[in-house]
């Protein structure tokens, strides 16, 4: 009790409050809509998951870095070519101590589904990903009223109900940072008594692993290829571990267990990066809510190392899963 009435603490708790109430009065920040299942965006006449943009630019980043990166070769490694080839030889090492003999085999898929999932994952990180985007006519349930400065249009942090469904819009297409660039006014979009347009932001970009899709996607690769060398190295043997009528009754139940580990595994994969992704994302929103101030700084730091936490541990995953494949299930090393 007395450590909890320590001035010092009670001084420390009502600044917080203090900042948590000066933010949400001088720099109101609007809450942004979370939902699990990605949204859909116009291109070229179609509607594409944000998740799937994103993942396209994950990609291109990528293949960005490697032309910077080789693009002037030298024998004695200098700035980005120097920064990425320790990058590689420290991951080949791990591979290496992992894997064995198979290192230069598996590499190349351990190492793409590593940058893959770390770059899409710092993206996420980067101001306009999920608040950027075009502004549409909310239906049932909440939006928030728009604020119109020059010719763009902005989210306000003044939250308003909206009942019965609207017509579709002409969207309120791009902008920069949280502004939107009306293209098609305000037709279509419902008002309040005062007459200012109601919508909400449905964002251009939104980090992959937030979506279900990329990571079960990501886990079904990992153990396809599980399976593939499993059987590459021990042909039709390698199915004696899941149906396994050799061993009595014990061995067919541990078949029956590794089976349902195989399925768990793709479940494990897919939830722990989605989950820890997701959850990393409504946290920054709801410390920018609270605290639009410098507050979420340190929640950026901690989110980026954890983008690259889940990145290597996907990998890693990966890589042991594909060790132990290609061990006959009667060896013992």
């Amino acid at each position: 009790m007395s450590r909890i009435l320590n001035p010092k603490v009670i001084i420390a708790v009502v600044l917080v409050v203090a900042v948590v109430i000066i933010g949400r009065i001088v720099a109101p920040v609007p809450l942004p809509g979370i939902q699990m299942p990605a949204e859909m965006i116009p291109v070229l006449g179609f509607r594409v998951p944000n998740t799937l943009l994103h993942t396209f630019l994950a990609d291109i980043t990528l293949l960005l870095l490697a032309f910077l990166a080789t693009r002037n070769m030298k024998e004695v490694p200098e700035g980005l070519q120097n920064f990425v080839e320790w990058v590689i030889e420290g991951f080949y090492g791990l591979t290496e101590d992992i894997a064995g003999d198979r290192a230069r085999q598996w590499f190349p898929y351990i190492m793409t589904i590593f940058l893959l999932v770390m770059v899409a994952n710092w993206w996420e990180l980067v101001p306009g990903v999920d608040s950027v985007g075009v502004i549409e006519p909310p239906h049932e349930g909440k939006g928030y009223v728009l604020a119109k400065i020059g010719p763009l249009y902005t989210l306000t942090a003044e939250e308003v109900e909206v009942h019965g469904e609207k017509e579709q819009p002409g969207e309120m297409g791009g902008e920069s940072g949280e502004e939107k660039k009306a293209e098609g006014g305000k037709e279509g979009f419902p008002t309040t008594e005062d007459g200012r347009p109601i919508g909400i932001l449905v964002p251009y970009l939104r980090a992959s692993a937030t979506d279900l899709n990329f990571t079960l996607a990501l886990a079904l690769i990992s153990m396809f290829l599980v399976q593939y060398y499993g059987v590459q190295a021990l042909g039709l043997g390698y199915f004696g571990r899941f149906i396994n009528l050799k061993g009595g009754v014990m061995g067919f139940m541990v078949g029956v267990i590794e089976t349902i580990s195989e399925f768990a595994k793709i479940i494990s994969f897919s939830f722990r990066l989605f989950g820890n992704i997701f959850a990393g994302q409504v946290l920054l929103f709801i410390m920018a809510f609270l605290i639009p101030w410098l507050a979420p700084v340190p929640f950026y730091g901690l989110e980026m190392f954890v983008g690259f936490i889940q990145a290597f541990i996907f990998a890693v995953l990966t890589l042991a899963f594909l060790a132990n494949a290609v061990v006959a299930h009667d060896e013992h090393h």
